[in-house]
């Protein structure tokens, strides 16, 4: 079949989902690094405090926007009553939990005079850490549990979201600490931000090669693949200007400009931050785009399944595509 004309594309999800996927993981990545770099100590207290400052109010924005789009957003609390046979149940209290995690972390961070090396904080901070992970990694077993979709099945979903969302995370950050440098200083805060960049950007160029890989080897996925390869969100605006140009920025902030002006730096740290971002909300939007119904082959002929439309949930109002 034709993937540009054939097939059945699930209308289900779409831009509000994919900023709610990208907030979260914004959320979970810029908590998950700041954390880190705060058993850093000093050096990397500007990065700290601005992931803190981005981890819980990210999430809490995600959260309202997929609250506005349920069917019934009335009835959003009932949605983790079940924890035990629902993946969305378990997502509510994950998410929850970081939440109560990362606004503890920041409110004693920013607020108290709590020594940053206190054991309180240092397990504050890992349980953070902990269940941040899983919620980036919620984002993409959310996918998962959407059977009609093949394309979503993959067990690299939630790998990539991962990955991903410690890229959109680290970007965040970066982002951060350009329009609130502090001089100088920042620099070196910038340069060493910069490597941690490359490294995780490349893992995510790898994660993403792998994903498609595995699920073009599926014949129910494949013709998602072909449409996704076809997208320009997905090969400009995310592989080429949203992981490519980054990772050349953030080679060319830390080996290319260590004798540049502030100005110089924060300019190049903006641009690919903000390229990586946006890259980011791309990448789980044409994912989800892209996300068609099986195709049938039966005796020689081609069948395309068609969702039967389907009340929503009375007790949670969020409808996967099935």
């Amino acid at each position: 079949m034709d993937p540009k004309v054939n097939g059945q594309l699930q209308k289900d999800w779409g831009l509000l989902l994919a900023i709610y996927l990208f907030l979260g993981g914004v959320g979970g990545g810029a908590y998950t690094i700041a954390a880190i770099n705060s058993f850093l100590g000093k050096s990397m207290e500007l990065s700290t405090t601005i992931g803190l400052w981005i981890g819980f109010p990210a999430l809490l924005i995600g959260s309202v926007i997929l609250i506005a789009d349920l069917g019934n957003p009335g009835k959003f609390i009932l949605a983790g009553l079940k924890p035990g046979t629902s993946w969305i149940a378990r997502g509510v209290w994950i998410i929850s939990l970081f939440m109560v995690f990362s606004f503890l972390h920041l409110v004693l961070h920013q607020f108290t005079e709590i020594s940053k090396t206190a054991t309180g904080m240092n397990v504050i901070a890992i349980l953070g850490i902990i269940f941040a992970i899983l919620t980036m990694a919620y984002t993409g077993i959310l996918l998962g549990t959407s059977k009609g979709i093949p394309f979503w099945r993959s067990g690299m979903v939630p790998v990539l979201f991962v990955v991903s969302a410690l890229v959109t995370g680290h970007f965040s950050i970066m982002l951060g600490m350009v329009i609130f440098n502090e001089g100088a200083a920042t620099v070196s805060q910038l340069s060493f931000m910069a490597v941690e960049a490359v490294v995780v950007v490349v893992v995510e160029v790898l994660a993403i090669l792998f994903f498609l890989q595995a699920a073009y080897r599926q014949p129910d996925a494949r013709e998602s693949v072909e449409r996704i390869m076809r997208k320009t969100i997905f090969i400009v605006g995310y592989f080429i200007m949203g992981l490519g140009v980054p990772l050349v920025l953030m080679l060319i902030l830390r080996y290319a400009m260590t004798e540049s002006g502030l100005s110089a730096v924060l300019g190049v740290a903006f641009i690919g931050a903000l390229l990586g971002l946006i890259g980011g909300l791309l990448l789980r939007l044409a994912i989800l785009i892209t996300g068609a119904l099986p195709t049938l082959n039966m005796a020689g002929f081609q069948f395309r399944r068609i969702a039967r439309p389907k009340d929503l949930k009375p007790g949670i109002g969020l409808t996967p595509p099935q």
